[in-house]
């Protein structure tokens, strides 16, 4: 029986708790991988490029810029990644504006963990 390939995984949030606490559930997955952590938009394009995730979970605010705005130059230059839109906000018109820049799901930080994980296997 062959092992099943990690999923690679990168956090982009510009809040250092809330990324400490992604990662102790996330890793709590046997097949999850987290492989980077990124606390603005251009950090997060910078280490999607060296790291190559499978997985991106982004925030809407990065500080430096919206995560719709790096959703967009990551996917132009590598559009196999899966970019999993992450926000407290609760609201349709960012879900839509996050769709639109090519991310496969939009979560609020509200939605229980299982729905995160459940995102991150359905890419």
């Amino acid at each position: 029986m062959t092992k099943k390939k990690d999923i690679k995984i990168l956090i982009a949030d510009d809040h250092q708790a809330l990324r400490e606490g992604l990662k102790v559930i996330l890793q709590l997955e046997p097949d999850f991988s987290i492989i980077g952590e990124a606390e603005d938009g251009k950090q997060a394009i910078k280490l999607a490029q060296a790291l190559v995730p499978d997985v991106i979970i982004m925030d809407m605010d990065l500080g430096d810029m919206h995560g719709t705005q790096a959703t967009e130059l990551i996917l132009a230059r590598q559009p196999d990644i899966c970019v999993i839109g992450f926000s407290m906000h609760v609201d349709p018109d960012l879900a839509e504006a996050m769709h639109k820049a090519g991310a496969t799901a939009y979560l609020t930080k509200s939605d229980a963990p299982d729905q995160l994980i459940s995102a991150i296997r359905g890419c």
